[in-house]
């Protein structure tokens, strides 16, 4: 029963762990105030550090729970988003009785130069919002971890 308790608890930890690096980072702060994360393409999504990173994204989120998403090049200027989709859908996981369970999506839409949407109320923290996002053909992914 011991051993399977460390067993656990170890399971427990990895995927805890595996989720929170699973995005990569980005070195630079963001420039609207909000935190940074890399723009990775979809089949590179877990790869963490090791996927290649083809944009940056910072997500600002106001007090309201107004959400806004930027993209940038790798010199951090941002993108015009003209070829960019309409929306980008957010997946949204809360972190309940020490385990990240799905509570839902909601969509963020082209706002000027970059994607707003309203983040659903959430009771439980922290929280992840995986964003999926295309640009032309190419479908992209962006990940912000542990948010409270």
């Amino acid at each position: 029963m011991k051993k399977f308790a460390v067993l656990a608890v170890a399971l427990l930890a990895l995927t805890v762990v595996a989720h929170e690096g699973g995005h990569g980072s980005v070195s630079e702060g963001g420039k609207f105030g909000g935190i940074m994360s890399p723009i990775v393409d979809r089949a590179e999504e877990g790869k963490g550090d090791k996927a290649t990173t083809l944009y940056k994204a910072e997500l600002v989120r106001a007090e309201s729970g107004k959400l806004s998403l930027y993209v940038f090049d790798g010199k951090m200027t941002v993108q015009d988003l003209a070829a960019f989709g309409e929306e980008v859908e957010a997946k949204l996981e809360v972190k309940k009785k020490g385990k990240f369970n799905y509570f839902g999506t909601f969509k963020l839409r082209k706002a000027g130069n970059h994607f707003e949407g309203q983040l659903p109320k959430v009771e439980y923290k922290p929280f992840n919002i995986d964003l999926f996002l295309t640009r032309g053909p190419q479908k992209l992914f962006v990940g912000f971890s542990n948010l409270d």
